[in-house]
């Protein structure tokens, strides 16, 4: 988001030249103790703040702004997953396998800290294994999401950023309109058919794609919701505690991507807009 900022605001060139020079002083710093890899990463997300600023500055579209960033950060993601993998001697697969097999331990360990029942902790012990093939399998998906999450939310927070400052990106401006193209119904459709499967591996690739077209309903589910507060003029203390709900309640999380699902059918925001006529 910073560098996003600092890109439209002030010079490229020197916004470039200034965040190398503090990546080299961090790079300098961080050789003493043997600990270069945070330089890498925050030159990944250095990266992506600028493209993102690039992009919006030639006009692109709003998907564009969001996925050519996203896709940066998920070709870094893949790079340390197959270095780290290389490092270890395994394979990248077996290397997500071992990181969610110790998250997984760990919880557990925490779990028989808490004033459970024998059978109950027996019960979470023997879903072990099941959990950890589930997670391991949706990896990709959970990536996907989390990269697609972080560009969005630094997206919002930037424009906003921007707009106190005077610049004004049109295709930023209204955000509330956006929704997902028609043809992404049918890798909705097609994801949940193959994760009904027997096969698990189509199985999980099938489960991959669901939750991944979920999420961008979800997306579109919140532009939905950010519409209807933009027309009713809901102050931004009450948005902030309903984005606050959404996000810890799996329940209206669901159902908000729910209605960016069936929003291709029934557009919510043509009748928001007829209520708002209307009074």
């Amino acid at each position: 988001m910073v560098l996003f900022v600092l890109y439209l605001l002030n010079d490229p060139s020197k916004t470039l030249i200034a965040f190398v020079v503090v990546l080299c002083v961090l790079a300098i710093l961080l050789a003493s103790i043997h600990s270069i890899l945070p330089v890498f990463v925050l030159a990944a997300m250095g990266l992506v703040g600028m493209v993102m600023a690039r992009t919006a500055q030639k006009n692109y579209s709003t998907e564009v702004i969001t996925i050519l960033p996203a896709l940066i950060l998920l070709g870094a993601i893949v790079f340390y997953v197959f270095y780290s993998a290389s490092q270890l001697s395994i394979s990248a697969w077996q290397l997500i396998e071992k990181y969610f097999t110790q998250a997984v331990e760990l919880n557990i360990k925490f779990y028989s800290q808490l004033p459970l029942k024998p059978e109950e902790l027996k019960a979470i012990q023997d879903s072990k294994p099941a959990v950890i093939n589930l997670f391991t399998g949706i990896f990709p998906a959970l990536c996907i999401i989390v990269v697609l999450f972080i560009v969005w939310m630094n997206t919002l927070m930037g424009n906003r950023a921007l707009y106190k400052a005077g610049v004004v990106l049109p295709q930023l401006s209204s955000l509330c309109e956006w929704r997902a193209p028609g043809w992404l119904v049918w890798f909705f459709i097609a994801g949940g058919a193959l994760s009904l499967l027997g096969q698990a591996n189509i199985r999980l690739w099938g489960l991959n794609v669901f939750l991944v077209v979920s999420f961008i309903y979800l997306l579109q589910g919140l532009a939905i919701v950010s519409f209807f507060f933009q027309h009713k003029n809901i102050p931004f203390f009450f948005r902030w505690i309903s984005y606050f709900l959404i996000a810890i309640q799996q329940i209206l999380m669901i159902a908000i991507a729910v209605m960016g699902l069936f929003d291709i059918w029934i557009d919510f925001r043509k009748y928001f807009r007829k209520d708002q006529t209307t009074t």
